[in-house]
Order: structure tokens, then C-alpha cells, then sequence
């Protein structure tokens, strides 16, 4: 980011809707306490392990998902316009990093993710997790969250393949990558995309659905993300964090041109 970017108005816009979050209806990172109610589930196809709350049915779980808030440092989100190397097809993802500067509230959400990282860790032989890894902005700690566009028939023979949405693949070139059968398109593959708006000014802001074109280096948005513990070369498992929602807060601050930078 360039230095016409407000860095510090950014960060309290930030802040401001942390604040805001605390109290809704989903598990926000800032604040989630409830580790000691957290059942690790092994999956068999895919082999991964989750994380599951209970529910208002004491006999009931559903898979953990949780919500924090950041500004977007590099992103890697649809439309899908070029062809990709069919080589590269099960590793084709949409993602989005984000940091909080130096914002309290942004490093309690990476102490929770370590947190999580810690009960997977115990799920699996002793030293057989790799490490939690964070990226770097400038001096700033960031994380990223991922979603990749396809499945492997091998590791879900039976998962139910869904149409691509216009505005990931205007051209189709995602869908006739799809003809190979070796890898589908389903409901663990989709991403929401959201932005806050207000309609009037009587009625509180709501979110609508937006193009994911819409989304730009800078802006404030918030993300809901499953995590799960997934095998990799030689026995060993990595903590991912899966893009399931990205809503936009605020994109005052895109007004500018902001190239990213390492």
C-alpha cells in the first residue's frame, strides 16, 4: 500500500467493527471462549479432522464456523477468465489475506487461531502438526484463508457436483475443466460473497449479494472460516483455514490506487 493509504483510519474503521460484531449471532473470533467444548471429528472422505460446537440439541454438533474482520493486503478472487493448466486443477483457489496492523483486537484473532492449532495438535501423533504459519505486510502480521474451486473424486467419490456461478466463471472456463470427472465443483468448493449496505436512512445496513470483482486491496471486510486439520507428505497434517464468506464493511479506503507490496 502506497503512502496515500490511511493506515490509522483504516485501523479504527477496523476497530469500530470489531466493536459492532462482538454481540451477533455467529462465533466471533475476538471473543470465542468455548475451547473446552470443542469436539474434534475425524472425517473418512475426505480424510481430514474438524471442528464441531454443540447445538441446542444436547445429542447435536455443527461444524465450527467463526468470523473476524481485517483489511485486504493480496487477494486471489474470481472471475476466472483465462483457462488454467489442467495440471494445476486441484490446487485452483480463491483467497483473500488479510492483517490488522498493529489493531489488539487482529492479534487476539491470531492467539485464537494458534489456540485451534493447539487442539488439532492433539488429535495427531505427538509432532506430526506442522507449525501455524502467518504472512507478513511491511511490520504487520497477516493470515490468509483459501477455498479451492474443485474436489477430488478420489477423496469424495460420492460428493454431488454443483453449476459454477455466473460471476466465478463468466466464461466457462472452470466448468470444461470439470469435463475430466477426475475433480467436481460442490458445496465444500463455494464461497459467499457479500457487501454491507444501507438502503435507506430509517432501516439499519444489510447485506446484499455483490460480484466478487467488486472486492479491492484495502478494504475492510469480514470473513467467515472453518478451520480443519488436513494430511500431508510424510504423516504429517497443516491447519487450514477455508474461505467460506467474504462481506465487504468498507471500501472508502480503495479510493486511492493501492499496489500491494511484500
Amino acid at each position: 500500500m502506497d503512502g496515500h493509504y490511511n493506515f490509522e483510519g483504516a485501523k479504527n474503521r477496523l476497530c469500530a467493527f470489531v466493536e459492532e460484531h462482538h454481540n451477533n449471532d455467529t462465533y466471533q473470533l475476538t471473543n470465542f471462549k468455548d475451547f473446552d467444548k470443542l469436539k474434534p471429528i475425524l472425517n473418512e472422505k475426505p480424510t481430514y479432522w474438524r471442528l464441531t460446537v454443540p447445538t441446542s440439541e444436547a445429542t447435536q454438533s455443527e461444524e465450527l464456523v467463526l468470523s473476524m474482520q481485517g483489511v485486504i493486503v493480496n487477494k486471489d478472487l474470481p472471475p476466472i477468465l483465462i483457462k488454467p493448466n489442467e495440471q494445476h486443477q486441484p490446487f485452483i483457489r480463491q483467497s483473500v489475506q488479510l492483517t490488522g496492523f498493529d489493531s489488539k483486537e487482529f492479534q487476539t484473532c491470531i492467539n485464537k487461531l494458534q489456540q485451534l492449532h493447539q487442539t488439532f495438535s492433539c488429535q495427531v501423533p505427538e509432532g506430526n502438526m506442522e507449525p501455524l504459519t502467518l504472512g507478513q505486510f511491511r511490520q504487520f502480521d497477516t493470515v490468509e484463508f483459501a477455498t479451492r474451486y474443485f474436489t477430488s473424486r478420489r477423496d469424495d467419490p460420492n460428493g454431488t457436483e454443483m453449476p459454477f456461478d455466473q460471476s466465478t466463471d463468466p466464461n466457462g472456463v472452470l466448468a470444461r475443466l470439470a469435463n475430466n470427472k477426475k475433480y467436481f465443483h460442490g458445496e465444500d468448493n463455494k464461497v459467499l460473497y457479500y457487501a454491507l449496505k444501507h438502503v435507506n436512512d430509517e432501516s439499519p445496513p444489510r447485506f446484499f449479494d455483490v460480484d466478487p470483482a467488486q472486492f479491492r486491496v484495502g478494504d475492510i471486510v469480514e470473513v467467515q472460516i472453518t478451520t480443519a486439520a488436513v494430511p500431508i507428505k510424510n504423516n504429517k497434517f497443516k491447519m487450514i483455514s477455508q474461505l467460506r464468506c467474504l462481506a465487504l464493511l468498507d471500501g472508502t479506503f480503495t479510493d486511492v490506487s493501492i499496489p500491494y507490496q511484500d
